[in-house]
């Protein structure tokens, strides 16, 4: 029997090359290799392709997989990578050769790519070491082939690129030492970069992954966020985009009484932005247009999404996000309390009232005002509601679309370090970044990197945030913004998230209780300590961030809030607070869990901070069904066997509550609501909003909902720029 090689050339048919590549690819793994030699000779034909055999025994090598033998999603990510390594050969030239060949072809287009001498270059070659390749799952390859490797590259060459630019900016003496650095920790997935990293940061693009912006109510602020919200989405970010300065209908316009149509049509412009500025054909925009519930068209915005209604002014194809003061979550617990709603126009122009810029006890008094006002008859575009059945209209729209999110805007301001400079009106796409942004002026804007919790050691946490927060803030210089009110923002708050990869990881590895909140907190800190420690010494390099003098760092409220919750004895908040006041901090916010459900895959780790969906489930993939498993599925079973269905929702409040202590954005919290679960009500979903304010998070991302006789679906949610 002959075989075909990828060459065309055709051979005689050896089993013992068959069963030295299942030999190769089981090496070190808990599985028999025996077990997969016996089904080649199941698909053997004359003139079989060597390709075809590699995928047959892939297949093979999936269909094996099972909690018990977790490891053949490794041998399947081996002979998936073995393809990659016969398809570019890019192993079989020195390290030098390649980047001169990438850069050559238009491939790899960043400026760092031709500063580094033929020297550096022959020094990296000696870093390089494909066996890393190895110990990635099947899951992993695919994502990575799909998402992030670009033409002849295979893992080390891009972990390696993405070294030598984030390195670019380092002082020359110092570049190859943090190159070595930054290479070591993504190399080995301690480390993982967002997806726009991955995807656009050798080819010179940006890899900023959150944005908010905000309009004015004038026509060309309207008009120009529009655009800056094309560009945002044609380069791949998710958006924020703050609908709260715009007149409600009803509101007059241009001297005209009662003409003005409110905020439902330009949010359909909105959803038009996002279907058709699809980044190049590759996915739809992802945006979340925001409305604070005090605004008059609360009620129409809300029905945006849901099938009942004239369908012409639908939007089906954003995140609706709603902004909640804390007066509001205080009101729906009384059945007889009077909701009012307003025009923030009206408002301003009678009162002299900014409400967008009202939060906490500004806000309620500016708001008991403007109910006086109302009461007395001086503003006329006000709508009323029953507080508690407003709240329930906003949980039946929730079971029925999954949105909105909810932003604690009070919680979010009081907890903002540069509330010397404005305030925060929403969250972003993935409700875990935020900061001061100003309309026309600041657009929120914050880069991303996670740590792979379940392959760092808890002593190692604060060392690896240090690392981490050192990449993020190169990454400000390194990343070209899509308008200009995002590179402004960029170099005067200097905002980055580091976030938490695979929580229900470190829980299964330390044995602990997903409840543990004490452990859960010491993660957190570890991490928000070392974020610190290292923006200080990049303080010391390079200054601290423009708008730091009168933040709440300088004057030591952030510092002192973190002690006052420390958990961990080995850790001196205060000396922190001594380097502070000598040096200043170079980045504003710094801590940001995101969904990472697309880079949990190519990291093999459990995305976010939630409990994991299922141990062992397979993700939908264009090539058929990819087996994927939890991190710790085969030393700690029972961690992974309470997943998350069985968990009551409100419950886990509790542990965005004890990660939000030492997180200064937010945090991608959803929360499950399985129908199918002993005594469920739909209460449950007001206990947790209820909970979730009430224990001070800041913000409420996805309700996911399992109707009653169906399983759990897990799909990829809709995060463009840090997840998906």
């Amino acid at each position: 029997m002959k075989v075909t090689k990828r060459d065309g050339s055709l051979e005689n048919f050896e089993v013992e090359k068959i069963k030295q590549v299942v030999e190769w690819a089981c090496e070190g793994l808990d599985v028999n290799p025996l077990a997969l030699e016996s089904k080649f000779d199941e698909f053997l034909y004359d003139g079989i392709s060597t390709t075809t055999l590699q995928q047959n025994l892939i297949e093979h090598s999936k269909a094996l997989v099972s909690p018990q033998e977790s490891d053949w999603v490794f041998v399947a990510g081996r002979l998936k990578t073995m393809n990659r390594w016969a398809d570019t050969r890019s192993y079989n030239i020195n390290f030098k050769e390649f980047v001169k060949e990438q850069v050559e072809l238009g491939v790899w287009k960043h400026p760092a790519f031709t500063s580094y001498s033929d020297e550096e270059l022959d020094e990296i070659d000696t870093w390089i070491d494909e066996s890393y390749d190895l110990n990635h799952s099947y899951a992993s390859v695919v994502t990575a082939e799909s998402k992030y490797l670009m033409q002849n590259e295979c893992l080390q060459h891009m972990f390696a690129g993405e070294a030598m630019i984030l390195a670019y900016v380092e002082k020359k003496e110092d570049r190859m030492k943090w190159c070595k650095v930054f290479f070591d920790k993504i190399r080995i997935r301690r480390q993982s970069l967002a997806s726009p990293w991955l995807s656009n940061l050798r080819a010179n693009g940006n890899i900023s992954s959150c944005f908010i912006i905000a309009p004015k109510d004038d026509l060309s602020s309207i008009f120009d966020n529009n655009k800056n919200a094309a560009m945002i989405s044609k380069a791949g970010g998710g958006l924020g985009y703050y609908l709260g300065f715009l007149r409600a209908a009803g509101s007059d316009l241009m001297g005209n009484k009662g003409a003005a149509t409110g905020v439902i049509g330009w949010v359909k412009i909105l959803n038009d932005i996002a279907v058709f500025v699809n980044q190049g054909g590759k996915r739809a925009g992802a945006i979340t247009p925001a409305l604070p519930v005090w605004h008059a068209d609360i009620s129409e915005f809300l029905d945006l999404q849901t099938e009942a209604g004239d369908q012409r002014r639908k939007a089906h194809d954003v995140m609706l996000q709603v902004c909640v003061p804390d007066k509001f979550m205080e009101l729906k617990d009384d059945p007889l309390a009077t909701w009012y709603t307003f025009c923030p126009y009206e408002v301003k122009q009678k009162l002299d009232i900014d409400l967008p810029e009202c939060y906490d006890v500004r806000f309620e008094q500016a708001y008991n005002t403007c109910v006086e006002a109302a009461d007395r008859g001086l503003l006329k575009v006000v709508r009323k509601y029953n507080a508690k059945e407003l709240f329930k209209k906003l949980m039946k729209v929730a079971f029925e679309t999954g949105l909105p999110y909810l932003a604690f805007t009070d919680e979010i301001n009081r907890n903002n370090p540069n509330k010397h400079e404005g305030n925060i009106y929403c969250v972003n796409l993935c409700v875990e970044s935020f900061s001061v942004m100003k309309p026309d002026e600041y657009a929120h804007t914050c880069n991303l990197l996670s740590l792979v919790a379940g392959r760092i050691p808890m002593e190692d946490l604060s060392n690896e945030a240090e690392v981490a927060v050192r990449m993020l803030d190169n990454g400000i210089e390194l990343t070209a913004p899509p308008v200009k009110e995002s590179a402004d923002h960029n170099s005067r708050y200097r905002t980055v998230g580091v976030g938490i990869l695979g929580l229900h990881d470190i829980i299964a590895r330390e044995g602990v209780s997903f409840l543990n909140t004490k452990f859960v907190t010491e993660v957190a800190e570890r991490i928000m300590y070392g974020c610190v420690k290292g923006s200080i010494e990049l303080a010391k390099e390079r200054g601290p961030y423009p708008a730091f003098k009168g933040s709440m760092w300088d004057t030591g409220e952030m510092i002192s809030k973190f002690n006052k919750e420390s958990v961990c004895d080995d850790l001196d908040w205060l000396e922190l607070q001594k380097e502070i006041d000598k040096y200043g901090i170079r980045n504003s916010q710094m801590t940001s869990p995101a969904p990472n459900t697309t880079t949990a895959l190519f990291m093999d780790a459990g995305p976010s901070w939630t409990p994991v969906y299922s141990a062992m489930y397979f993700e939908d993939n264009k090539d058929g069904p990819m087996p994927v498993v939890a991190m710790y599925l085969k030393d700690n079973p029972l961690s992974y066997a309470r997943n998350v269905t069985k968990y009551k929702p409100w419950e886990l409040t509790s542990v965005v509550s004890a990660l939000q202590k030492f997180t200064d954005t937010g945090i991608s919290a959803e929360y499950l609501m399985d129908k199918n679960q002993e005594g469920f009500k739909a209460k449950w979903l007001w206990d947790t909003w209820d909970q979730a304010w009430k224990k001070k998070t800041k913000a409420v991302y996805y309700i996911r909902t399992i109707k009653k006789g169906e399983e759990l679906v897990k799909d990829n949610g809709a995060c463009v720029g840090c997840a998906n």
